[in-house]
């Protein structure tokens, strides 16, 4: 075959992520058995039954997944009917003509001008593939399914961590709004005393009035929150193919944020090249362009037919099957090869080449760009998991602080030995630390389920593998194997 043969690229990969202090190393991580199995389905380790049954309900309906799929199916199909090129073409036929010629054409004066023709026959090509454009076409073909599918596992990737994390912001906004209704019932109860107090010349008038004002700054607040809640349940029931209000009964109610994983194996960098399905897609583009520059180069080279015409043909029904051994016998024949060749076309066979492997080049640096970005999308994640886990144990020991001091301003209000300022600051800064507290672990979860999309894990889970495409292995030439069947 001419044309370059493919050879899968090598990038230069560290031993260990650079980032990997907080959670497992590689070493550690190696030790955990197969980690593509270990992590395929992630989310079910957030330990919340309803994320999980939500992510896989998506990855089982989502339309987007649908698209992916038959995209799948139809590069399938070209990959067949790139397959049947290397087959011969047969095919059977039969006619019955009523004919007339032209008296001014002919120009005898006896001639018979019209009649029948009665055929009967079959006739087969077969395109011989010397010089092995078919087959790397074929190749093309072959790697270009394969593309489909790494595209396909790479939205079933996206769609999971996209339900995890439309889920997870959910509840953060739940919790969000009942932090809003705690603080509004506080300040409410604090307004109380201030009405009591004015009415018995012990607050001023300023003080209700600022008192008033903390009510209903926070009862504003309230309605954008209650608007985020309903956004998320109109997103997650879209996720599943549902209408936007499906979910309602389902998402009502108010439950913990799902919390993030205490030990996140991150694997070490080589698994990314197996686990990430756009760095496959991006190899499987690598594969595809170099065999279509065979297909051009295939194209400077002779074409050789072999072609083949046989049947019966008469002018009476009754002549059509005479046999050979009659003068007027009705059969007829024609076979042998043909050969095409062209030999000049002003430069254009030899610029398809050129465009080809261009286009090579362009896949390779696509491939590099896919592999530093998903390098640097890991490291960032793990960074932010190992940040956000001590940023909320930090607002954790904040929000316990914040409350403690505001039940003891309020008490000390009530009894007369606190100012109203000091109340209302503690009620702010305690509403302040448990809005920063749900932030951050909404942050912390999200962080992790980005994490766990970088490392490109959750794809196998909801697809069935077709052994009818092949999964490649980066550093294996699985484009060869077609011909080989």
């Amino acid at each position: 075959m001419v044309g370059p043969d493919y050879t899968p690229p090598s990038p230069c990969l560290p031993a260990n992520y650079g980032e990997a202090d907080g959670e497992a190393d590689g070493e550690a991580a190696a030790g955990q058995g197969d980690l593509q199995r270990g992590e395929a389905a992630w989310w079910r380790r957030f330990a919340d039954p309803q994320l999980a049954s939500l992510v896989e309900r998506a990855i089982a309906a989502n339309n987007g997944l649908r698209v992916a799929a038959a995209r799948v199916r139809q590069a399938r199909a070209a990959r067949a009917l790139a397959r049947s090129l290397l087959y011969p073409r047969v095919g059977v036929g039969a006619s019955a003509l009523r004919w007339q010629a032209s008296q001014a054409v002919i120009g005898l004066p006896d001639a018979d001008l019209d009649g029948n023709l009665f055929q009967v026959g079959f006739d087969a090509e077969w395109v011989l593939d010397l010089f092995g454009g078919t087959r790397r076409f074929l190749e093309s073909a072959t790697a270009r399914e394969q593309l489909a599918d790494s595209q396909r596992r790479g939205a079933l990737l996206m769609v999971a961590a996209e339900t995890a994390r439309a889920y997870v912001e959910l509840r953060g906004a739940q919790r969000e709004l009942e932090v809003a209704a705690s603080t509004l019932a506080s300040q409410r109860e604090t307004l109380a005393v201030t009405e009591a107090r004015h009415a018995n010349g012990l607050a001023s008038e300023l003080e209700l009035v600022r008192a008033r004002t903390e009510v209903e700054g926070t009862a504003a607040e309230i309605p954008p929150l209650e608007q985020a809640v309903r956004v998320y349940v109109h997103v997650l029931s879209t996720l599943l193919a549902l209408p936007p209000t499906a979910l309602d009964g389902e998402l009502g109610g108010i439950r913990d944020i799902p919390a993030a994983p205490g030990r996140i194996e991150a694997g070490v960098p080589s698994d990314l090249l197996r686990r990430r399905p756009d760095i496959q897609a991006a190899e499987r583009a690598i594969a595809s362009a170099t065999a279509m520059v065979g297909v051009a180069t295939a194209q400077l080279f002779p074409q050789v037919v072999l072609g083949a015409s046989l049947g019966l043909a008469s002018r009476k029904t009754g002549d059509l099957f005479n046999g050979d051994s009659s003068n007027d016998s009705s059969t007829y024949y024609l076979a042998g090869p043909a050969v095409n060749w062209t030999l000049f076309d002003g430069g254009r066979r030899r610029a398809q080449i050129e465009s080809s492997e261009a286009e090579v080049e362009a896949a390779k640096s696509a491939y590099e760009d896919t592999v530093l970005a998903a390098f640097r999308e890991v490291e960032s994640a793990l960074v932010a998991v190992d940040r956000g886990r001590a940023r909320v144990l930090d607002l954790e020991r904040l929000a316990t602080s914040a409350a403690e001091a505001l039940a003891i301003a309020q008490n000390d209000y009530r009894n007369g030995l606190l100012d109203q300022l000091t109340v209302l600051d503690a009620q702010r800064q305690s509403r302040r630390a448990d809005q920063l507290l749900v932030q951050g672990r909404v942050a912390l979860t999200v962080d992790a389920i980005r994490l766990y999309a970088a490392l490109g894990g959750g794809w196998e889970v909801g697809e069935p593998k077709d052994p009818a495409v092949p999964t490649p292995t980066p550093g294996t030439d699985s484009n060869h194997q077609p011909e080989r069947e």
